[in-house]
């Protein structure tokens, strides 16, 4: 049995990325900061509905000592951490500009998102070297790789940019005792979307918005045995139309939609072959629009090649 430590585990992704790896058959210690209640409940449910040892862990991700004594509690109870997933990562909500920061502020994105890193690959790679096997996953955000400006968010870019290198490092560095390091970038994931699972209905829709299960299923591949010469990688789970940063990327040639189509036009779903009528239309710059259309008693989205016209003498 796998045994992974999952960090930020009370809420969010890391509660997707939990639920599939004790699906897994995997041992699994879930940390928490300040959510105690909430994470002992998510740890009792796993526990539950597939049976495998689950534990809860205080540590703030911020804090060496606190990591430190995380990791201690975690191989006295399972004698190893063969995965880590590093989700916890603090993050203001605030949009200021970087002149704006305080020293406590800026202290917070770096050691949350970054320091917290090296401290718990210090210490949990020596575990994983004598068994020549390791996985570590971390968590950044869209187009990550290519050091882009964010802004109002400079301090959280800035340390998941160094994140995603000091992944990379350590992928190279660690190859030849078997362990691998990734990073997944999830897109504009909000609220309970982050937390969703998916249901066959979901899984045919090109143009839904993806949801944690959705990053979830990319770690299981990545946590796997097979997964071993897959090392080093920058992997957005965002979906092109859910980026975070841009809605469109620059230099690329103008993109028109061929037609375009008002509310309240009627239209047929060609993949569905049903009707709906056009809710609203979202233009966007060299993208195509997305069409909201309503379809029996909900509201989907669709790109203008999905759509016909229903001409009045199609009734």
């Amino acid at each position: 049995m796998r045994k992974a430590l999952i960090t930020g585990s009370a809420s969010g992704l890391a509660v997707a990325f939990a639920r599939k790896l004790a699906s897994l058959n995997f041992a699994i210690a879930l940390n928490y900061r300040e959510s105690k209640e909430r994470c002992e409940q998510l740890a009792e449910q796993l526990h539950k509905e597939y049976g495998v040892p689950v534990i809860t862990v205080r540590a703030d991700i911020t804090l060496q000592e606190d990591i430190h004594a995380m990791i201690d509690t975690v191989v006295r109870q399972f004698g190893t951490i063969d995965t880590l997933i590093h989700s916890a990562g603090p993050y203001i909500f605030e949009r200021k500009r970087l002149t704006d920061y305080d020293d406590k502020e800026w202290h917070a994105m770096i050691d949350g998102n970054l320091s917290s890193a090296f401290h718990l690959f210090a210490r949990v790679i020596p575990l994983m070297r004598p068994h020549g096997f390791g996985r570590i996953i971390t968590v950044g955000f869209d187009r990550v790789e290519e050091a882009p400006g964010w802004v109002y968010r400079s301090a959280y870019a800035a340390a998941k940019v160094g994140l995603a290198s000091l992944t990379r490092s350590v992928a190279l560095e660690e190859q030849e005792n078997g362990i691998t390091a990734n990073m997944i970038c999830p897109g504009d994931i909000r609220g309970t979307d982050k937390e969703a699972s998916l249901n066959e209905d979901a899984l045919v829709r090109p143009m839904r918005n993806a949801v944690g299960a959705d990053l979830a299923n990319a770690v299981a591949f990545l946590v796997s045995e097979p997964s071993q010469f897959v090392t080093g990688n920058i992997i957005n789970v965002a979906g092109e139309a859910n980026n975070v940063i841009t809605r469109f990327d620059h230099g690329k040639e103008d993109i028109f939609d061929p037609i375009t189509l008002e509310p309240g036009t009627s239209v047929i779903v060609v993949p569905w072959q049903q009707q709906g009528i056009i809710h609203t239309r979202e233009d966007r710059r060299n993208r195509r629009a997305i069409y909201h259309v309503a379809v029996g008693d909900t509201i989907e989205r669709f790109t203008i090649d999905q759509l016909l016209e229903v001409q009045s003498h199609d009734f």
